[in-house]
């Protein structure tokens, strides 16, 4: 490793030599941490720390494969994601150390965060209690307010991509999704069950998508389920549009003024998106008692510590989560045997990823 640690430009100019980038040998393989459409997140070690405390030994290696990428017309997001990662920092959000790529595959070496998805914590509590609920949920939004700050819209709210580290803290992970916007962007994205109406309609959409998936993601840790779903996605579109919210009895009125004000159909009255942005959120009367400076200085004790017994721990990945996806190619990453050599009819195709 390069003095104490990685910076999230390093290994990434066209202008090293060979022996200066990363490579996927450079790494030990310790075990998979999820598995998606077209890759898997690994947790690697990385071999020359040998001196260096765990936190910069282990990380998350995310592996995407060329091919499954451009088949599925995921360049630019992927692009998307690398430019976006290696520009933000931030307490809440995950860290991008370097990126590479061979022939096969790109790779994105992130922090590793060994607390587990809160979708996992969520469906084993079946649901959050008020104050479980505003801790995780004001995390998300000094995220989102760094984030739109930036004029970057981050589009894919959901508990599988929010993380909790050895405090208890939530992470912002998997930017594939996210965007810089000034204005509107028209591109159909994201996750179905959390998807704006403007997103749905094609009218063309901003920030305010975002704080609609913070009802959405509120509502699903209150009542442990999303508050538009069916079999279908275009059964979960119909319900969107129709915008009816069945609420438990047990549901307390700030926490269903919160959602519902998130959820507003009418981008001028959507909490988050009027006059007064993000400080109509952070204002409002759910959120009363919240000391939003302690929060983002992490002093305030989490509700939910995880169990972790070491960085190389990964017992809160469940192995559920771990099952190879039967979308991905079989054998994608099995072995790290030497690679045979690129096949001259894709070579030029896959180099333009620019890793």
């Amino acid at each position: 490793m390069t003095d104490s640690s990685f910076t999230s430009d390093d290994h990434t100019h066209d202008d090293e030599s060979d022996g200066d980038k990363l490579k996927l040998t450079d790494f030990d393989v310790e075990d998979t941490l999820g598995t998606g459409t077209f890759g898997k997140v690994l947790l690697v070690r990385y071999k020359k720390a040998t001196n260096q405390p765990d936190a910069l030994k282990f990380f998350a290696l995310k592996v995407l494969r060329k091919t499954e990428i451009i088949k599925l017309r995921q360049v630019e997001h992927v692009k998307a994601e690398k430019f976006l990662l290696s520009r933000v920092r931030h307490p809440f959000i995950v860290d991008l150390y370097a990126t590479f790529q061979d022939h096969l595959n790109v790779y994105m070496l992130l922090s590793y965060i060994p607390g587990g998805e809160l979708f996992s914590h969520l469906r084993r509590a079946k649901r959050f209690t008020p104050d479980v609920t505003r801790f995780y949920l004001a995390t998300i939004v000094l995220a989102l307010k760094y984030l739109h700050s930036l004029n970057i819209v981050y589009r894919d709210l959901k508990p599988e991509n929010l993380l909790l580290d050895s405090r208890g803290y939530l992470r912002l992970t998997d930017f594939g999704f996210a965007k810089y916007v000034e204005d509107r962007t028209y591109t159909l994205c994201g996750t179905p069950e959390y998807l704006a109406p403007e997103v749905i309609q094609s009218h063309g959409h901003g920030k305010a998508v975002d704080w609609w998936a913070c009802g959405i993601l509120t509502y699903e840790m209150l009542v442990g389920y999303p508050p538009f779903f069916d079999e279908t996605a275009f059964g979960i579109y119909e319900k969107i549009l129709r915008g009816r919210i069945h609420w438990p009895r047990d549901i307390d009125p700030l926490s269903r003024s919160i959602v519902c004000e998130l959820l507003h159909p009418d981008l001028t009255k959507r909490l988050g998106n009027m006059n007064g942005g993000v400080s109509d959120v952070m204002n409002h009367p759910w959120f009363r008692g919240v000391d939003w400076d302690a929060l983002e200085r992490c002093e305030i004790r989490a509700p939910l510590i995880p169990y972790v017994a070491g960085m190389d721990d990964t017992r809160n990945y469940t192995s559920e989560r771990r099952m190879p996806s039967p979308r991905n190619i079989p054998g994608m990453f099995e072995d790290f045997e030497p690679l045979p050599p690129p096949d001259p009819f894709d070579s030029t195709a896959l180099e333009f990823l620019d890793f």
